[in-house]
């Protein structure tokens, strides 16, 4: 059963039910919903129990739920790599802080375990199962594997073998390494099912292009905005996107390629950078060398003062959260100012929900006028906007090179929206037409074969 991310990115959990273990899957917050919306349909289990609680990976969608999922079952035991529990403490307390923007008073006061004080105990029930290792569970009746998945630091696909039956949920995936993380490893196939992400399941063009020729651009598009004396404002997401951004960067300087200008970071993004420095050795990163600390970085402003920064006097690069400019963000605040001058540029480098101000901004034309949020004015649009793929997931050829790998009998489809999820689905049916593939709906029971 999915209890969210069915047809939809956000509010991502599963619950399965194998050899009579109840075994959940991730609990994260939707992005875009307010008040219950916005949760898991823990409700729809009515009373199902949950044996089993396994973490993928710690962004929010996946993870922000996880304190709420533990007010039904408090003595559920949360597995996760060392890495995502460490992150956890970070992405826990930021979720914690955003609430009270999000939803209204009688939802916050239901939500006891997302209080400063209540947190620590949602990161002590987390067991650490760490990559390339298994766990037996259930009496030895179900065995649980985490496999790495790319993505982010610690992500992982989870291998669930009961029964002589076997299930691959990919979480968020790629095949391919990005600057500090490696590609996914998979289970050997045959498998009864899997349980696939498909963000980048649409035909695009601008999803293909390579990372090197991506790189190659973004390079010259910032040495362009430079010369003319103008400021880059790049919009990431604090954890993934701004390690991965940073170090490139990084690299682009050292090697001659851009000219050291001062690189602004800052928020929760500095924090995570620490995680990622301490886990060199972790079986997700590309070496044990890279640390985002070897890179000399400005401190981003606080929100009173970021309309002060030196970046409106002298070029710089900014790296800021978050990369789709939700309200209330660094980037959604200095996007407002950085439009009006003609001399500078914004690069987004990651996918934008169409429901984002970020979506609004990356497709905005040079000499119009927008609006976003709850701006209260429209604002002329007279940088540069350029857009880039940087992408943390499998693009779509990926995709069906890991239903290639695996041979499942069935498909299940996730973490898409409908268009993604059809489009797939119809390439895996031309190339697989012994295969059954379904998308699951929110809330309703689905058994191997696809039928409720």
């Amino acid at each position: 059963m999915a209890l969210g991310g069915g047809r939809e990115i956000g509010a991502n959990s599963f619950y399965y039910s194998v050899d009579g273990q109840g075994i959940l899957i991730d609990a994260g917050l939707h992005p875009e919903k307010t008040g219950w919306a916005a949760f898991p349909a823990i409700a729809a289990l009515q009373g199902s129990p949950v044996d089993h609680f396994l973490v993928t990976h710690a962004h929010t969608d996946h993870l922000g739920a996880v304190p709420f999922v533990r007010q039904s079952y408090p003595n559920v035991p949360i597995y996760a790599t060392s890495e995502t529990i460490e992150l956890s403490k970070i992405m826990l307390q930021n979720s914690a802080s955003l609430l009270p923007k999000q939803h209204s008073q009688e939802v916050l006061d239901a939500l006891p375990n997302y209080a400063m004080t209540a947190l620590p105990e949602t990161i002590e029930r987390m067991r650490p199962l760490d990559l390339g290792t298994s766990e037996t569970v259930a009496g030895g009746n179900v065995r649980i594997s985490y496999y790495p998945s790319g993505h982010i630091l610690g992500a992982a696909g989870i291998y669930i073998e009961a029964d002589g039956q076997k299930i691959f949920h990919t979480g968020d995936t790629s095949l391919h390494a990005q600057r500090l993380v490696t590609g996914a490893q998979l289970p050997e196939g045959p498998i009864d099912v899997l349980v696939t992400e498909s963000t980048n399941g649409v035909v695009d063009a601008y999803l293909t292009h390579s990372r090197e020729k991506e790189l190659e651009r973004l390079i010259e598009t910032i040495n362009e905005t430079l010369k003319n004396e103008g400021s880059v404002l790049i919009p990431v997401f604090a954890l993934g996107k701004l390690q991965e951004m940073l170090t490139m960067i990084g690299d682009a300087v050292k090697a001659g390629k851009l000219p050291s200008v001062p690189i602004y970071t800052g928020g929760m993004g500095r924090r995570i950078n620490e995680v990622y420095d301490k886990f060199l050795t972790s079986r997700s990163r590309t070496n044990d060398v890279d640390k985002t600390s070897d890179i000399e970085q400005a401190e981003l402003p606080r929100r009173e003062f970021l309309f002060g920064g030196k970046f409106f006097r002298e070029p710089s690069i900014v790296l800021a959260a978050s990369g789709m400019m939700q309200e209330g963000t660094a980037s959604y605040f200095l996007a407002q100012r950085w439009l009006r001058h003609s001399h500078f540029t914004i690069c987004f480098v990651g996918y934008t929900d169409p429901r984002t101000p970020g979506y609004i901004v990356s497709h905005a034309q040079q000499g119009t006028r927008i609006r976003f949020g709850s701006m209260k004015r429209d604002v002329p649009v007279r940088s540069r906007i350029e857009r880039f793929r940087f992408s943390a997931h499998a693009r779509r050829e990926e995709l069906l090179e890991i239903v290639r790998r695996l041979k499942p009998r069935h498909v299940v489809l996730t973490h898409g929206d409908e268009k993604a999820m059809s489009a797939f689905g119809e390439l895996i049916l031309e190339n697989f037409p012994e295969m059954k593939v379904s998308a699951p709906e929110v809330g309703k029971w689905y058994g191997f074969n696809g039928s409720r």
